[in-house]
């Protein structure tokens, strides 16, 4: 049993949960799964959890995969998902056949040239009208992301969780534009896919809280805690250039906020390249930034709705004008 002495909100605490729950258990299943064949995956949504509790010192609402994931002070809470891209299965490109993550070369041709997964996201379902209006109760979303810091020499696990207030821009407009856009024109209505590292997570002002590191000798090491939370600042703009979400006219309206000028017949890349140069001369706000540009992205795709929204829901939005 865990000893006594480790209370929520500690280092101790945290490594001692990823020893315990994640370390020894990640490597019992390794060991079965070298002789089953079976999956080398662990369920660790529940791990998140806990995870997220030892880390902000805040306990959970014993709901497991509903109801109130982590209790706030004065009445508020939190919603906590967790993304495991650790031990997915991947492909020999040879001779095709599956690798799991724990074989360093292909075990049918011995080949070393494996093409190693790591397309898990997060998922946030909104299954009807009702928890569509409640869907920004939470204070705080907490992402939790386990994944290989080289997915090429599979050996170091970085863990993280960023925390993400429901009410910025970038959330709330995000959750407006899937339910009423993407889903309502979606046969199978499935849920909604946050992808790390992409602009639509990056344009919800993510704040990291934790970041942690499993080495191969399994050592854990801690380098953020909440006391030292950062804002994740926008990459340059030139590496969302390519992002389909992200057209000319959302890239024009942008700089309107912000206050630049570039002219519209530019392409993506060269409005975008030139509206950074600006952002860096100016030392604009990153804050700032990453509102505006949410706001631009996602305004006008939901502008329509707006009259017909929720009360509930307006009542917890961002301003909704332009």
């Amino acid at each position: 049993m865990t000893d006594k002495n480790y209370k929520l909100g500690t280092k101790e605490a945290s490594e001692q949960l990823i020893k315990e729950l994640y370390v020894d258990l990640r490597r019992q299943v390794n060991k079965w799964a070298s002789l089953t064949h079976q999956t080398a995956q662990a369920r660790m949504g529940y791990v998140g959890q806990h995870l997220v509790s030892v880390v902000t010192g805040y306990p959970g609402g014993k709901s497991g995969a509903r109801g109130k994931d982590l209790i706030l002070p004065n009445g508020e809470f939190g919603e906590i998902k967790t993304c495991y891209r650790v031990d997915q299965l991947g492909r020999c490109l040879d001779c095709k056949t599956s690798v799991a993550s724990i074989e360093n070369t292909c075990p049918v041709c011995g080949s070393d040239n494996i093409r190693r997964n790591d397309d898990s996201k997060w998922l946030i379902s909104i299954r009807h009208d009702e928890e569509f209006a409640h869907i920004l109760d939470p204070r705080f979303y907490f992402f939790v992301l386990f994944e290989f810091v080289n997915l090429s020499q599979p050996d170091t696990i970085q863990m993280t969780i960023h925390r993400v207030e429901s009410t910025v821009p970038g959330f709330a407009y995000c959750m407006i534009d899937y339910y009423l856009n993407i889903r309502a024109n979606s046969q199978s209505q499935a849920p909604f896919n946050l992808w790390p590292h992409s602009l639509k997570f990056d344009l919800m002002a993510p704040e990291l809280i934790y970041r942690a590191y499993v080495t191969k000798d399994d050592t854990i090491t801690t380098q953020v805690w909440p006391d030292t939370a950062i804002l994740e600042p926008l990459r340059p703009l030139t590496e969302y250039s390519r992002s389909l979400n992200l057209t000319l006219e959302n890239i024009f309206q942008f700089s309107e906020y912000i206050g630049a000028e570039v002219e519209v017949v530019m392409n993506k890349r060269m409005m975008l390249e030139k509206l950074q140069k600006y952002i860096e001369i100016n030392q604009l706000d990153p804050r700032l930034v990453i509102n505006q540009l949410a706001k631009a992205l996602y305004f006008p795709r939901i502008r329509e709705y707006i009259p017909n929204l929720p009360a509930h829901l307006v009542g917890k939005l961002p301003v909704l004008n332009e």
